[in-house]
Protein backbone atom coordinates (compact mmCIF):
# COMPACT_ATOMS: atom_id res chain seq x y z
CA UNK A 1 0.00 0.00 0.00
CA UNK A 2 1.15 3.52 -0.32
CA UNK A 3 1.09 4.61 3.40
CA UNK A 4 3.94 1.66 4.05
CA UNK A 5 6.57 3.45 1.81
CA UNK A 6 9.54 3.55 3.77
CA UNK A 7 9.98 7.73 4.56
CA UNK A 8 13.54 8.91 6.19
CA UNK A 9 12.95 10.80 9.27
CA UNK A 10 13.63 14.43 8.96
CA UNK A 11 14.33 14.38 5.40
CA UNK A 12 12.89 16.92 3.39
CA UNK A 13 12.01 16.33 -0.42
CA UNK A 14 11.78 20.11 -2.36
CA UNK A 15 9.75 19.14 -5.40
CA UNK A 16 10.25 21.46 -8.57
CA UNK A 17 9.32 21.02 -11.93
CA UNK A 18 10.97 22.68 -15.10
CA UNK A 19 9.62 23.60 -18.52
CA UNK A 20 11.66 26.11 -20.68
CA UNK A 21 13.09 28.75 -17.06
CA UNK A 22 14.82 31.88 -18.27
CA UNK A 23 18.07 30.77 -16.79
CA UNK A 24 18.37 34.26 -14.42
CA UNK A 25 15.11 32.81 -12.66
CA UNK A 26 16.08 29.37 -12.49
CA UNK A 27 19.36 30.05 -11.01
CA UNK A 28 18.08 32.17 -8.59
CA UNK A 29 15.30 29.85 -7.55
CA UNK A 30 17.64 26.76 -7.05
CA UNK A 31 20.37 28.74 -5.09
CA UNK A 32 17.91 29.96 -2.76
CA UNK A 33 16.78 26.21 -2.14
CA UNK A 34 20.62 24.69 -1.83
CA UNK A 35 21.42 27.63 0.48
CA UNK A 36 18.86 27.00 3.36
CA UNK A 37 19.94 26.77 7.00
CA UNK A 38 17.94 23.55 6.86
CA UNK A 39 20.34 21.34 5.40
CA UNK A 40 19.12 17.98 5.41
CA UNK A 41 16.75 17.54 2.04
CA UNK A 42 17.03 16.00 -1.33
CA UNK A 43 16.15 18.15 -3.99
CA UNK A 44 13.80 17.12 -7.07
CA UNK A 45 14.09 18.50 -10.25
CA UNK A 46 11.83 17.29 -13.03
CA UNK A 47 12.70 19.00 -16.72
CA UNK A 48 9.55 18.62 -18.67
CA UNK A 49 10.52 18.03 -21.54
CA UNK A 50 12.49 21.70 -21.92
CA UNK A 51 13.35 22.54 -25.65
CA UNK A 52 15.46 25.46 -24.29
CA UNK A 53 18.91 25.38 -22.42
CA UNK A 54 17.51 25.03 -18.78
CA UNK A 55 18.02 22.01 -18.36
CA UNK A 56 21.78 21.62 -19.55
CA UNK A 57 22.14 24.52 -17.27
CA UNK A 58 20.25 22.19 -14.51
CA UNK A 59 22.76 19.15 -14.92
CA UNK A 60 25.98 21.97 -14.77
CA UNK A 61 25.01 21.72 -10.73
CA UNK A 62 27.24 19.40 -8.74
CA UNK A 63 25.43 18.83 -5.49
CA UNK A 64 24.79 15.44 -4.64
CA UNK A 65 20.93 16.72 -3.46
CA UNK A 66 19.88 17.14 -6.78
CA UNK A 67 17.91 14.29 -8.19
CA UNK A 68 16.94 15.19 -12.20
CA UNK A 69 14.20 13.60 -13.57
CA UNK A 70 14.26 14.37 -17.17
CA UNK A 71 10.79 13.83 -19.46
CA UNK A 72 11.34 12.94 -23.08
CA UNK A 73 7.96 15.16 -24.35
CA UNK A 74 6.20 17.73 -21.76
CA UNK A 75 3.47 16.12 -19.52
CA UNK A 76 2.49 19.74 -17.78
CA UNK A 77 3.10 20.34 -14.55
CA UNK A 78 0.64 18.03 -12.17
CA UNK A 79 1.54 15.04 -14.07
CA UNK A 80 5.51 16.40 -13.35
CA UNK A 81 4.99 16.66 -9.50
CA UNK A 82 3.40 13.55 -9.11
CA UNK A 83 6.63 11.79 -11.09
CA UNK A 84 8.11 13.56 -7.99
CA UNK A 85 6.09 12.99 -5.34
CA UNK A 86 6.20 9.07 -6.36
CA UNK A 87 10.04 8.89 -5.87
CA UNK A 88 10.10 11.41 -2.85
CA UNK A 89 11.55 9.74 0.18
CA UNK A 90 11.39 12.60 2.61
CA UNK A 91 9.18 13.07 5.91
CA UNK A 92 7.87 16.22 4.46
CA UNK A 93 7.62 17.56 1.03
CA UNK A 94 8.54 21.33 0.03
CA UNK A 95 7.10 22.62 -3.03
CA UNK A 96 8.96 25.17 -4.86
CA UNK A 97 9.02 26.79 -8.58
CA UNK A 98 11.34 27.51 -10.63
CA UNK A 99 11.17 30.98 -10.80
CA UNK A 100 10.63 32.01 -7.23
CA UNK A 101 13.05 32.82 -4.23
CA UNK A 102 13.05 30.79 -0.85
CA UNK A 103 14.49 33.21 2.17
CA UNK A 104 17.44 31.04 3.84
CA UNK A 105 15.59 30.05 6.86
CA UNK A 106 12.07 28.93 5.03
CA UNK A 107 12.52 25.07 5.52
CA UNK A 108 14.04 25.38 9.00
CA UNK A 109 10.83 27.07 10.15
CA UNK A 110 8.18 25.20 8.19
CA UNK A 111 9.36 21.75 9.22
CA UNK A 112 9.33 23.30 13.05
CA UNK A 113 5.82 23.65 12.71
CA UNK A 114 4.78 20.44 11.01
CA UNK A 115 6.72 18.74 13.89
CA UNK A 116 5.14 19.89 16.57
CA UNK A 117 1.98 19.70 14.73
CA UNK A 118 2.00 15.81 13.04
CA UNK A 119 -1.73 16.39 12.51
CA UNK A 120 -1.36 19.16 10.15
CA UNK A 121 -1.30 17.89 5.88
CA UNK A 122 0.04 21.62 4.38
CA UNK A 123 1.23 24.26 5.85
CA UNK A 124 2.31 27.31 3.73
CA UNK A 125 3.56 30.91 4.25
CA UNK A 126 3.45 34.26 3.51
CA UNK A 127 4.98 35.79 0.64
CA UNK A 128 6.50 39.01 -1.27
CA UNK A 129 5.57 39.76 -4.57
CA UNK A 130 8.49 40.86 -6.92
CA UNK A 131 8.87 41.31 -10.88
CA UNK A 132 11.18 40.45 -13.08
CA UNK A 133 13.52 42.55 -12.22
CA UNK A 134 13.44 41.14 -8.39
CA UNK A 135 12.06 44.42 -7.45
CA UNK A 136 8.88 44.41 -4.46
CA UNK A 137 5.76 45.39 -6.18
CA UNK A 138 4.61 46.24 -3.05
CA UNK A 139 2.37 43.78 -2.37
CA UNK A 140 2.70 41.47 0.13
CA UNK A 141 0.83 37.82 -0.17
CA UNK A 142 -0.45 37.73 3.59
CA UNK A 143 -3.43 35.08 3.73
CA UNK A 144 -5.92 35.47 6.18
CA UNK A 145 -4.99 33.68 9.45
CA UNK A 146 -6.33 30.06 9.26
CA UNK A 147 -7.98 29.31 12.55
CA UNK A 148 -8.90 26.05 11.99
CA UNK A 149 -9.54 23.38 9.33
CA UNK A 150 -13.11 23.72 9.01
CA UNK A 151 -13.10 27.37 8.43
CA UNK A 152 -10.23 26.83 5.78
CA UNK A 153 -12.78 24.34 3.94
CA UNK A 154 -15.34 26.63 3.79
CA UNK A 155 -13.23 29.58 2.79
CA UNK A 156 -12.51 27.75 0.01
CA UNK A 157 -15.84 27.75 -1.68
CA UNK A 158 -15.95 31.42 -1.99
CA UNK A 159 -12.42 32.15 -2.87
CA UNK A 160 -10.98 31.96 -6.36
CA UNK A 161 -8.06 32.90 -4.10
CA UNK A 162 -6.29 29.09 -2.96
CA UNK A 163 -4.92 30.89 0.49
CA UNK A 164 -2.31 28.87 0.40
CA UNK A 165 0.67 29.95 -1.92
CA UNK A 166 1.85 26.93 -4.07
CA UNK A 167 5.26 27.28 -4.05
CA UNK A 168 5.22 27.84 -0.22
CA UNK A 169 3.52 24.42 0.32
CA UNK A 170 4.86 21.92 2.93
CA UNK A 171 3.40 18.44 2.92
CA UNK A 172 3.52 16.06 5.92
CA UNK A 173 4.29 12.83 3.26
CA UNK A 174 2.85 10.11 5.43
CA UNK A 175 -0.45 11.80 5.79
CA UNK A 176 -0.23 12.55 1.84
CA UNK A 177 0.01 8.46 1.61
CA UNK A 178 -2.15 7.48 3.57
CA UNK A 179 -4.59 9.40 2.00
CA UNK A 180 -3.60 8.94 -1.11
CA UNK A 181 -3.40 11.93 -2.24
CA UNK A 182 -1.89 14.10 -5.62
CA UNK A 183 -1.97 16.24 -8.01
CA UNK A 184 -5.21 15.83 -10.40
CA UNK A 185 -4.56 17.29 -13.74
CA UNK A 186 -7.86 17.61 -14.32
CA UNK A 187 -7.58 21.26 -13.83
CA UNK A 188 -3.90 22.30 -15.56
CA UNK A 189 -3.77 25.83 -14.14
CA UNK A 190 -5.27 25.25 -10.50
CA UNK A 191 -4.04 22.17 -9.70
CA UNK A 192 -2.96 23.40 -6.46
CA UNK A 193 -6.64 24.66 -5.10
CA UNK A 194 -8.16 21.29 -6.29
CA UNK A 195 -6.24 19.50 -3.73
CA UNK A 196 -6.11 22.02 -1.16
CA UNK A 197 -9.76 21.18 -1.43
CA UNK A 198 -9.13 17.46 -0.66
CA UNK A 199 -6.19 17.93 1.79
CA UNK A 200 -8.72 19.94 4.08
CA UNK A 201 -11.18 16.88 4.08
CA UNK A 202 -8.91 14.46 5.73
CA UNK A 203 -6.44 17.23 8.27
CA UNK A 204 -5.57 20.26 9.21
CA UNK A 205 -4.03 23.03 6.95
CA UNK A 206 -2.09 25.88 8.05
CA UNK A 207 -0.27 28.96 6.95
CA UNK A 208 2.81 30.38 9.07
CA UNK A 209 2.19 34.30 9.73
CA UNK A 210 6.03 35.28 7.63
CA UNK A 211 6.88 35.82 4.30
CA UNK A 212 9.95 33.44 3.55
CA UNK A 213 8.83 33.17 -0.08
CA UNK A 214 9.52 35.77 -2.64
CA UNK A 215 6.80 35.18 -5.06
CA UNK A 216 7.23 36.17 -8.71
CA UNK A 217 5.08 38.13 -11.23
CA UNK A 218 5.97 38.00 -14.78
CA UNK A 219 4.81 37.69 -18.21
CA UNK A 220 6.03 34.21 -18.27
CA UNK A 221 4.88 32.78 -15.61
CA UNK A 222 1.17 30.15 -14.91
CA UNK A 223 -0.51 32.87 -12.58
CA UNK A 224 0.82 35.95 -14.97
CA UNK A 225 -0.45 33.83 -18.17
CA UNK A 226 -3.32 32.51 -17.64
CA UNK A 227 -4.84 34.51 -14.75
CA UNK A 228 -8.31 34.18 -16.68
CA UNK A 229 -8.19 30.33 -16.94
CA UNK A 230 -7.07 30.19 -13.81
CA UNK A 231 -10.32 31.50 -12.26
CA UNK A 232 -12.33 29.60 -14.31
CA UNK A 233 -11.07 26.71 -13.35
CA UNK A 234 -11.02 27.39 -9.55
CA UNK A 235 -14.98 28.32 -10.20
CA UNK A 236 -14.88 24.62 -11.84
CA UNK A 237 -13.71 23.27 -8.30
CA UNK A 238 -16.46 25.26 -6.24
CA UNK A 239 -18.74 23.75 -8.64
CA UNK A 240 -17.98 20.70 -7.69
CA UNK A 241 -18.14 21.59 -3.90
CA UNK A 242 -21.62 22.92 -4.33
CA UNK A 243 -22.36 19.98 -5.87
CA UNK A 244 -21.44 18.23 -2.86
CA UNK A 245 -24.62 19.79 -1.12
CA UNK A 246 -26.86 18.83 -3.48
CA UNK A 247 -26.79 22.04 -5.72
CA UNK A 248 -27.16 21.53 -8.97
CA UNK A 249 -26.61 24.67 -10.72
CA UNK A 250 -28.25 26.53 -14.09
CA UNK A 251 -26.33 28.80 -15.56
CA UNK A 252 -28.13 31.97 -13.70
CA UNK A 253 -27.30 30.08 -10.36
CA UNK A 254 -23.53 30.18 -11.38
CA UNK A 255 -23.41 33.21 -12.31
CA UNK A 256 -24.66 34.44 -8.86
CA UNK A 257 -22.00 32.27 -6.90
CA UNK A 258 -19.39 33.96 -9.14
CA UNK A 259 -20.13 37.40 -8.19
CA UNK A 260 -19.37 35.68 -4.74
CA UNK A 261 -16.46 34.45 -5.78
CA UNK A 262 -14.84 37.70 -7.44
CA UNK A 263 -16.31 40.64 -6.36
CA UNK A 264 -19.14 40.95 -8.99
CA UNK A 265 -21.59 43.71 -8.33
CA UNK A 266 -24.75 44.04 -7.06
CA UNK A 267 -25.22 42.16 -3.65
CA UNK A 268 -28.45 42.56 -3.76
CA UNK A 269 -31.72 39.91 -2.23
CA UNK A 270 -31.06 37.24 -5.08
CA UNK A 271 -27.88 37.35 -3.58
CA UNK A 272 -29.25 37.17 -0.02
CA UNK A 273 -31.67 34.23 -0.69
CA UNK A 274 -28.65 32.21 -2.18
CA UNK A 275 -26.95 32.56 0.50
CA UNK A 276 -29.46 31.00 2.70
CA UNK A 277 -30.26 28.27 0.23
CA UNK A 278 -26.28 26.77 0.97
CA UNK A 279 -27.14 27.29 4.07
CA UNK A 280 -30.33 25.16 4.40
CA UNK A 281 -28.57 22.56 2.00
CA UNK A 282 -25.61 22.39 4.29
CA UNK A 283 -27.87 21.44 7.11
CA UNK A 284 -29.32 18.10 5.44
CA UNK A 285 -26.07 17.31 3.61
CA UNK A 286 -24.18 18.18 7.23
CA UNK A 287 -20.51 18.79 4.41
CA UNK A 288 -19.81 21.87 6.72
CA UNK A 289 -19.46 22.83 10.01
CA UNK A 290 -22.95 24.86 10.16
CA UNK A 291 -22.59 27.40 13.11
CA UNK A 292 -19.09 28.44 10.82
CA UNK A 293 -20.49 28.08 7.97
CA UNK A 294 -22.71 30.72 8.55
CA UNK A 295 -20.39 32.89 10.14
CA UNK A 296 -18.40 33.08 7.21
CA UNK A 297 -21.18 33.08 4.88
CA UNK A 298 -22.71 36.26 6.45
CA UNK A 299 -19.35 37.92 6.88
CA UNK A 300 -18.70 37.50 3.60
CA UNK A 301 -21.83 38.82 2.37
CA UNK A 302 -20.82 41.78 4.73
CA UNK A 303 -17.36 42.77 3.56
CA UNK A 304 -19.17 42.62 0.00
CA UNK A 305 -21.51 45.24 1.57
CA UNK A 306 -18.95 47.19 2.76
CA UNK A 307 -17.57 48.06 -0.59
CA UNK A 308 -20.73 48.87 -2.07
CA UNK A 309 -21.88 51.51 0.83
CA UNK A 310 -22.00 55.31 0.36
CA UNK A 311 -18.82 57.36 0.64
CA UNK A 312 -20.49 58.81 3.47
CA UNK A 313 -17.96 57.98 6.33
CA UNK A 314 -20.38 58.67 8.94
CA UNK A 315 -22.23 55.89 7.29
CA UNK A 316 -19.31 53.30 6.98
CA UNK A 317 -18.61 54.07 10.42
CA UNK A 318 -21.97 53.25 11.51
CA UNK A 319 -21.74 49.84 9.79
CA UNK A 320 -18.27 48.86 11.25
CA UNK A 321 -20.15 48.61 14.44
CA UNK A 322 -23.36 46.83 13.27
CA UNK A 323 -24.24 43.06 13.85
CA UNK A 324 -23.49 41.04 10.24
CA UNK A 325 -27.09 40.62 10.18
CA UNK A 326 -27.97 44.18 11.06
CA UNK A 327 -25.16 45.10 8.49
CA UNK A 328 -27.20 43.36 5.33
CA UNK A 329 -30.24 44.49 6.74
CA UNK A 330 -28.74 48.31 6.40
CA UNK A 331 -27.15 47.32 2.67
CA UNK A 332 -31.17 46.06 1.46
CA UNK A 333 -32.43 49.34 2.61
CA UNK A 334 -29.78 51.71 1.28
CA UNK A 335 -29.84 49.65 -2.46
CA UNK A 336 -34.19 50.34 -2.10
CA UNK A 337 -33.74 53.99 -1.73
CA UNK A 338 -31.14 53.79 -4.31
CA UNK A 339 -33.64 51.98 -6.72
CA UNK A 340 -36.62 54.65 -5.65
CA UNK A 341 -34.40 57.47 -6.36
CA UNK A 342 -33.70 55.84 -9.82
CA UNK A 343 -36.91 55.74 -10.68
CA UNK A 344 -37.91 59.12 -9.66
CA UNK A 345 -35.04 60.83 -11.94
Amino acid sequence: MADKKELKKGLISVVMSNYNTPIKYLKESIDSVLNQTYSNFEFIIIDDGSTDDSLEFIKSYDDPRIKLIVNEENIGLANSLNEGLEVASGEFIARMDTDDICYPERFDKQIKYMQENPNTIVCGTWAKTINSQNQWTGETWASPIIKDTDSYRISLLFSNNPLIIHPSAFFNNKLLLKNNLKYSNLFPHAEDYELWTRCSKVSNCYILQEKLLQFRRHNESISGSYKKIQTEEAYSIVQTQLEELGLHLSDDIKELHYRLLVDIKPYDNTLKKWIKKIITANKEYKIYHQKKLKRILWYRWSELCYEEMSNSNITRILYLFLSLSMRCKLYLFMIRIKSKKGKNV
